[in-house]
């Protein structure tokens, strides 16, 4: 095994992320969106160059799309027959995130379960926290994204009392210095075995992300996406400290029928 996974469509954009890691810290504009590329200003990139990698690639994301240009989004995409799928954006302030998770009893992790240390995040390790997402239908990051090799990250993965992992969550900063959202944070890919949940493992491990990104990253907000309809990913988020944006929207764009993930 590799340090790629999923499908291999999943991979291909995995290995582009990893190729373009450069073209994401110097195009203004441009995003490292993990999963695939994307934008943070229509303007700044142009849309000839969001069409010519979604020929591409396939898919291609556009962050924090203010709510007065979402119709024109879509609207210019759909001339190229490509559609888009939305997601609410929750930001919080570091000084948020740090109050509302600093009670290490919202980070504390059920008898018998431990977070892997950054130092045990083996190719092995990282292998199965990609498993861990994709059985609980997360797309993961590449392996190398995950264990740090392209960009500075927070990534958790937490051992069950059987030492499998069976929980994940990962944060980094994908805006590059030229972006008005450098300093903010993004925090997902948070992923519990069904074995494993009732136990409010999803909330610890998430508001450890969070609070790392602000403590080991240096961020000064951080942000995390969930649809409407994913009623426990909201109140997972909102309890550390990150509340609804009702601005903007942040989407994925494709010609495929399916929504990329959930």
């Amino acid at each position: 095994m590799g340090w790629y996974c999923g499908t291999p469509e999943q991979k291909r954009l995995q290995q582009r992320v990893d190729e373009m890691v450069v073209w994401c810290r110097t195009v203004q504009g441009a995003v490292n969106g993990g999963r695939m590329l994307g934008v943070d200003d229509i303007d700044a990139l142009g849309w000839d160059a969001i069409f010519a990698r979604l020929e591409k690639d396939g898919y291609f994301a556009l962050r924090m799309i203010a709510n007065e240009r979402i119709s024109e989004t879509e609207a210019i995409l759909a001339e190229r027959d490509f559609r888009i799928d939305w997601w609410n954006v929750f930001k919080g302030s570091a000084e948020a995130v740090l109050s509302h998770t600093a009670n290490e009893d919202t980070r504390k992790l059920p008898k018998g379960y431990s977070i892997v240390r950054k130092e045990e995040l083996t190719k092995r390790v990282v292998q199965d926290m990609q498993a861990c997402m994709e059985r609980n239908g997360v797309k993961p990051y590449s392996g190398r994204m995950i264990v740090g090799m392209t960009e500075p990250m927070v990534s958790l993965a937490v051992r069950g009392p059987d030492g499998k992992i069976v929980a994940t969550a990962c944060g980094h900063m994908p805006y590059n210095a030229m972006s008005r959202h450098s300093r903010t944070a993004w925090g997902g890919l948070v992923a519990v075995d069904p074995g494993h949940r009732g136990m409010k493992l999803g909330a610890a491990v998430n508001a450890e992300m969070v609070r790392r990104c602000v403590e080991k990253l240096g961020a000064r907000s951080v942000q995390e996406f969930a649809s409407e309809t994913n009623i426990v990913s909201r109140r997972m988020i909102e309890r550390c400290g990150l509340s609804l944006d009702s601005t903007c929207m942040t989407g994925i764009a494709t010609r495929g029928g399916e929504r990329f993930t959930r």
